[in-house]
């Protein structure tokens, strides 16, 4: 296991900004990248699962004279 918790890079002291990115992260329990990976994910919500669903596949509604919608 490597020490996650260096507060130097060499002889130059770590901002404390710098060392709170990385506080308590350990790269052997994920991904083994350097600092924390950054996952881009989204959560919708609808006022039902219907309206979901006609979120969902306007897409593939489109072309079958469906309303034009916007993408949301």
């Amino acid at each position: 296991m490597t020490d996650s918790h260096n507060r130097f890079l060499g002889d130059r002291a770590l901002a404390p900004e710098t060392l709170m990115m990385g506080y308590g992260y350990d790269p052997f329990l994920s991904e083994r990248s350097l600092k924390p990976p950054v996952f881009q994910t989204s959560t919708f919500v609808f006022r039902s699962a219907q309206d979901g669903k006609e979120f969902s596949s306007w897409p593939t509604a489109c072309g079958k004279s469906a309303p034009m919608k916007s993408p949301g």
